[in-house]
This record gives structure tokens, sequence and C-alpha cells, in this order.
């Protein structure tokens, strides 16, 4: 692996002062071949005021055109934070988005609950774009009931029979006391997304001590069977474990039980590269503050990690619960004040894979790209 151009999408330090914080990546390869990166800005990681904005390059990178700059929606009478969007595409210009949109109507709340680690009301919102992303409507929620604190993960995806998937992730209220239960989950629609009765269990720890955050999937290109990969955290350790995998049926109806996949990282997304092969980009907290990306020849049922590549090195040093142990309360707090993560990657026609993701500098935040040939 080597890394063979890198540059900027959006340099947040240098922005107005409510586009200082860029977070929670998505990007998609479109068929006429531009790239779509998607992302939340605002003040700060954790304030009311972000909106999601959505960027396109033509030319692998070397330059970006804003789509759309504050994407929102009003959801019964509030206009609420798009926290993150992932988009598909359906047909040339026509894009199916799937938001996370969440309820800060009250500005001395923080997204997560000190005391509770429960979360703001969020809603899953679906909605098309028939000019590549300019402009998007209307919207429509998925009823994810009867599962509480959901909040999607990813874009939609097809499986056989015209069948689509909608993953999410599954956890608690705000003010619930209650220990909670997470799980990551799909919602399954036969009837072109009008409604999403089916639901299948990816990952889930029946005594609720591991928990399996932000599934990121990619699909083998001959056999069409599923991997999907995790950061992982024990709850009793107080400490983020290894990333975890686990693979799928071409149906998306049976997961293995995930397992480990022998290096402690924070969010990881998988992409196919062809064949057997795999790559992995994934976020290295723990000292030293890091992205890497790790392939397998298997898909992912071993790694090649001591060959692992890191393309971005943290300027901020050591954050928040990133060192030891943390209490599971505080541990949702730190995540608010992160600086640098939500590697999302794409594979490119000619081979090569293009990341991207978020950075930090003392001035903000920034979202940035690398593209790796092999």
């Amino acid at each position: 692996m080597r890394i063979r151009d890198r540059g900027v999408i959006f340099d947040g330090g240098a922005a107005a002062a409510n586009e200082r914080s860029c977070a929670f990546t998505s990007v998609s390869r479109l068929s006429n071949g531009g790239i779509l990166v998607a992302f939340r800005l605002g003040t700060g990681r954790d304030t009311p005021d972000g909106r999601l904005r959505i960027m396109r390059s033509q030319d692998d990178g070397q330059s970006w055109h804003t789509l759309h700059g504050g994407l929102t929606a009003i959801v019964d009478g509030i206009e609420g934070n798009f926290y993150s969007g992932y988009c598909t595409e359906l047909a040339s210009d026509r894009l199916l988005g799937a938001f996370v949109w969440v309820d800060r109507s009250n500005p001395a709340l923080s997204f997560v609950n000190a005391e509770t680690a429960g979360v703001l009301p969020m809603k899953a919102l679906l909605a098309e774009s028939t000019d590549g992303g300019v402009t998007w409507g209307p919207f429509r929620e998925v009823d994810l009931g009867p599962e509480t604190g959901c909040s999607v993960t990813g874009p939609v995806f097809p499986l056989p029979g015209g069948r689509l998937a909608l993953p999410y992730e599954s956890w608690k209220e705000y003010d619930d006391p209650a220990p909670g239960h997470h799980a990551a989950r799909l919602a399954v629609s036969g009837d072109d997304g009008a409604s999403w009765p089916g639901r299948v269990v990816v990952a889930e720890s029946p005594d609720s001590r591991v928990f399996y955050w932000d599934q990121r999937f990619t699909v083998h290109p001959e056999t069409g069977g599923f991997a999907a990969m995790f950061w992982t955290h024990d709850r009793n350790a107080s400490s983020d474990i290894e990333n975890h995998i686990c693979w799928g049926t071409a149906d998306g109806e049976h997961w293995t039980k995930p397992v480990s996949s022998g290096w402690r990282g924070q969010h990881c997304q998988p992409v196919a590269l062809g064949g057997d092969r795999m790559a992995a980009a994934y976020v290295h907290r723990h000292d030293p503050p890091s992205l890497r990306l790790v392939l397998s020849d298997d898909f992912g049922h071993s790694w090649h990690i001591d060959d692992e590549l890191t393309f971005y090195s943290s300027e901020i040093g050591t954050e928040a619960g990133a060192s030891g142990p943390r209490q599971f309360e505080d541990f949702w707090q730190d995540m608010m004040a992160w600086r640098f993560g939500h590697p999302r990657g794409v594979l490119l026609p000619n081979g090569d894979l293009f990341i991207a993701y978020y950075g930090g500098t003392s001035r903000g935040s920034t979202m940035e790209w690398v593209r790796i040939a092999f």
C-alpha cells in the first residue's frame, strides 16, 4: 500500500465560526464518475446549530463543489439537526438519502445525557434527490419502533428480490435510567421503501455487556455475501476492545456471531477490493492517535496487521477517554469532543481506494481525503 495523493474537501479552520466543526462522514461513488461526500457542520460537535453539507468531486478529489451548504428538515414543527446523511444512487442524478435527524430544540441539553447516557430524540428520515444532491424532499420518517434511541448507521442498500435494507442501531431514550440494551439491526422493505416492516439483528450482546457500534458493510463481489465491521466496546472493562467482524448471507437474513479482528480501534469501514481481498480503514484513538488501513486476503478472516498503513496522524495528541478505562457515561461525553475520525472509503475504477475523513487542528476540524494505491 502507498499513498498516491491527498487533499482537502472543506477547511473548517478557515470557515465561519458556525462551520468550524466537521464530523460524521459519508462517501459515495456515482455512476458518472463523481464522488459524493456528506458531513455535519456546526460550531462544535455537540452544538444545536449542526447542518449537513453535501459536496461533489468529478476529478477524484482534486476539486470540490458544494451541492448543498446546510441541509436540515422540519419534523412536527421542529427544525432538527442532521447529524449524518448517507446517499444511495438509484439512477443517474437520482439519489436516496438516509438521514439522522436529532431534536436540538432545547439548546441547554447535550446530545447525550451525562447521567443516563441516553440520547436525544432521533428520527430516521428518507428523501430523494433528482438533481444529484442539490435539492431534497419531501422527507418521510421510517418507523423503527418498538426499538428506541435509534440511529441510522449507513446508506440503504439492495437485497435480492428487489428488497432494500436500512442499517441502524438501537439504544435508549434520553432520561431512561435503565442500563440500556444496544443492538445493530437492519430494517427491511419489500415495497421500494414505502414501508419497512422487516427486522434483522446483525449483532448484539444478550447480556448487554458488549456494544457493536457503527456497523459498516461491504459485499463480496462474487458471492454477494456481506461482511460487517464494528467499533466494539466492553462495558464491564470500561474500554474499547478489538474491532469485530461478522459475515452475512447474500439475502441479509443470517449473520454469524461477531469475532475479533485482532486489532483495537473504533469506527471501521470495510471495502471489498476484488475476489477475497478486503481493506479496512479504522480509527486508532489510543496512542499514537491516527487513522489506519489494514488488508485481508480472505474477506476479513485474517489480517496483515503488521503491514498496516497510517494515512493520518493527529496533531491534537491524546484525547479524553483514549488512554485507559473510563466510566461509561463519561466516555459518551468524551465522544463529543474528539477531533478526528469517521473514515469512509469507496473503490475507484482503477482499483485505488478513496477515503474521506475529518481531522483536527487548533483552529477547527477539516474534511480531508486520501487516495491509496495497492
